[in-house]
């Protein structure tokens, strides 16, 4: 149990100083915080399967666009894009293998 010196000679229970404390003040949120509890419910589960959906679809279509435009050899990737994304790969690679090993 903690405790705090109240007046020489008298030792009080935190749990005790902060009873008394908050009897003369009410807590402030620029003082104390204050928890929050939120609760998902099932519309917010069928909002985020409908987002999920409508990504998956965007993902495919855009997959099928650039199928085509390398078929027609209309598709000139960046050499600056595919280089940044294989350094971050590497850097990715490398920090979990730091966490792993």
């Amino acid at each position: 149990m903690k405790v705090n010196d109240q007046k020489a000679g008298q030792i009080v229970p935190l749990a005790a100083q902060r009873a008394a404390s908050s009897s003369e003040k009410a807590p402030t949120s620029a003082t104390e915080p204050t928890e929050k509890v939120s609760v998902s419910s099932s519309s917010d589960a069928v909002a985020l399967r409908a987002a999920e959906g409508a990504a998956a679809a965007s993902r495919a279509q855009r997959v099928q666009e650039i199928i085509s435009a390398v078929k027609n050899g209309q598709y000139y990737p960046s050499p600056q894009q595919i280089a940044n994304q294989l350094v971050s790969e590497a850097e990715i690679e490398a920090k979990l293998r730091a966490l792993l090993g």
